[in-house]
């Protein structure tokens, strides 16, 4: 894999590593070779002992000194944090949005929902989820607070794997872009309690089936504590 001089090396392999574990390219519990890493970047050990730290801090991989780096297995708890954060947050943002919304912000929306469609038909996954995504943070920015979204994005890793093998199943993608159109229709009519109650329902979708995603995925959750 080529590395472009223009940019950080350290943040292109962390940026290709994150992806793969985040699509399940490198699936929880796997272990990661620093040393196959540099050589297919073709570069030395430093930046990628850099983008591996930056993943540890967002709780993607776990680091054990002088013994082995592992893409780390998936912790529900986290999970269920980062879902409420955003539940929280972006009930306000789309009441917010629902009363000053502009009319080229609202036309923006309604193209990132078209590449939905787009994504769909391709059997895209991964352009899916990004596209997917990328509509959430772009209401951040119209309510005028684009710094949240890296708040999240710190914290997202074990909500977006799990967020990933719900959105595996086509149908499932088919419901998500049936819900952005209603977050879109309820921010145009301007009605604040059509949109918070539409973000509702599309954002509990995929926790609210975690134990039927674990059952079918056991090896990839962390056990949870059971406080015994």
């Amino acid at each position: 894999m080529k590395i472009d001089r223009r940019q950080s090396t350290a943040y292109q392999i962390y940026d290709s590593l994150h992806q793969q574990i985040i699509d399940m390219s490198r699936v929880p519990g796997s272990v990661i070779s620093k040393q196959d890493i540099a050589k297919s970047f073709e570069v030395s050990p430093s930046p990628v002992r850099d983008a591996l730290l930056r993943l540890q801090s967002e709780g993607l991989v776990d680091i054990v000194p002088q013994s082995k780096t592992s893409v780390s297995l998936i912790d529900v708890q986290k999970a269920r944090e980062l879902h409420f954060l955003r539940l929280s947050v972006e009930i306000e943002v789309v009441r917010e949005l629902s009363k000053r919304i502009t009319a080229e912000q609202l036309a923006e929306l309604e193209v990132w929902n078209a590449r939905l469609s787009v994504e769909f038909k391709a059997e895209n996954t991964t352009a899916f989820r990004l596209t997917d995504t990328a509509f959430h943070e772009r209401l951040y920015d119209f309510a005028g607070v684009p710094g949240i979204v890296d708040i999240i994005q710190a914290h997202r890793g074990h909500y977006d794997r799990i967020r990933g093998l719900y959105l595996a199943f086509g149908q499932r993608q088919k419901r998500v872009i049936l819900e952005h159109k209603e977050i879109h229709r309820a921010i145009k009519a301007g009605d604040p309690l059509a949109a918070e109650n539409a973000v509702r329902q599309h954002l509990g979708k995929s926790l609210a089936i975690i134990e039927e995603i674990r059952a079918q995925n056991p090896t990839y959750f962390k056990k949870e504590d059971t406080g015994l």
